[in-house]
């Protein structure tokens, strides 16, 4: 009996290339939409806390006849519970938040994942009476009096809420909003921030960089909008307001939010974002 044998043709070199070729150009044409995917998922982690800030506030003010959130209650720069990442806590329906916070641990909710627990390292040039600056990629440090710390990525627009540290100096007395019921819908509460807190107005300039310099965080422009403009999410911070709806805010775009009463909105078309 005769056995034929099929004969089996292998792929050429030319062919091999070709197939590499394709694959190549497939991921080169895959990558930036998973970047990109990538980005819009934490865009979207990071609004999700934005939101559970706002209703642990919202909760709050009812619980206390719509006075001011008072961030802290004495007079010195470190608190332990009493600043406004503690005060909160009880009010964000998280069971872990208040006992992780007490043990000065990391709490997620207090975190975007642009700038996650993961990525702080200490920088003395970052370092502030109360801890340490952020960057668009790292949270900051608030430094507290027992020798803990809490990391975050998000700050408070200053003029909702009362502190006790800066609540009569004389120049921004007529800025801040006396209580919460007075505060209109599209005034911003929480955002992106590079510090716990800020008090952004109209004359502040952009600052010098976006974000990646620690160097000039803290003499970049005139006044504290630098602390919300920096590049977190493509030349964008998302920005909690006062009827809890949560938005993408360019960076020129800061500067026409009404802040502070009597706030003296300014075009994003005059103000020059750095490159």
């Amino acid at each position: 009996m005769t056995m034929k044998r099929n004969n089996l043709k292998g792929f050429t070199l030319i062919e091999l290339l070709v197939v590499i070729s394709i694959i190549a150009l497939l991921i080169a044409i895959l990558m930036p939409a998973l970047g990109q995917a990538r980005e819009q998922a934490k865009k979207t982690v990071c609004s999700t806390h934005l939101s559970q800030l706002m209703r642990a506030l919202e909760v709050y003010e009812v619980d206390n006849d719509n006075k001011r959130f008072s961030v802290r209650n004495n007079l010195d720069f470190n608190e332990t519970n009493l600043y406004w990442m503690g005060k909160l806590a009880k009010y964000a329906g998280n069971a872990n938040y208040s006992q992780r916070y007490l043990r000065g641990e990391t709490i997620e909710l207090l975190l975007c994942p642009s700038a996650p627990a993961a990525g702080y390292n200490t920088d003395t040039t970052l370092q502030n009476p109360s801890g340490y600056w952020g960057t668009r990629k790292k949270p900051w440090e608030w430094q507290r009096t027992n020798d803990m710390s809490t990391m975050g990525s998000y700050g408070m627009n200053g003029w909702v809420v009362y502190d006790a540290m800066y609540e009569n100096v004389p120049e921004r007395a007529n800025l801040y909003y006396r209580r919460w019921d007075s505060v209109k819908g599209d005034v911003p509460v929480f955002g992106d921030a590079l510090w716990t807190i800020g008090w952004p107005q109209s004359p502040d300039q952009p600052p010098t960089n976006l974000g990646d310099t620690p160097n000039d965080y803290a003499f970049s422009g005139i006044g504290e909008m630098w602390r919300f403009c920096f590049d977190r999410h493509k030349r964008s911070v998302n920005i909690a307001f006062k009827d809890s709806h949560i938005e993408s805010v360019k960076l020129a775009e800061l500067w026409t939010l009404p802040w502070h009463r009597g706030y003296q909105y300014r075009s994003a078309d005059e103000i020059v974002i750095p490159d």
